[in-house]
């Protein structure tokens, strides 16, 4: 009876990247709230520059999680193909 190895893995990945970008976003908007009450101060420029790369880092770091999910699903269907046939 094997172990369905990939709820263990995608569940937790997908939650998790979910968190990221939510808190992300959450943290993107209220930095742009509070720069437009502050207004046009000559500092708010690169403080919403930084606050858009991070938001950009953010985006990559959840693309290559989402590349990692789907590389460790396709590894563990795999494997499991080859154990039925094994099985057979």
């Amino acid at each position: 009876m094997p172990v369905d190895l990939v709820p263990l893995v995608a569940i937790p990945t997908v939650f998790g990247s979910i968190v990221v970008v939510t808190v992300s976003i959450i943290r993107y908007r209220l930095k742009k709230k509070e720069l437009e009450l502050r207004g046009s101060d000559a500092e708010l420029g690169p403080e919403f520059d930084a606050l858009r790369d991070d938001l950009n880092e953010t985006r990559a770091q959840v693309a290559e999680i989402q590349e990692r999910l789907d590389f460790a699903e396709r590894m563990l269907t795999a494997g499991r193909a080859s154990q039925d046939q094994q099985g057979k």
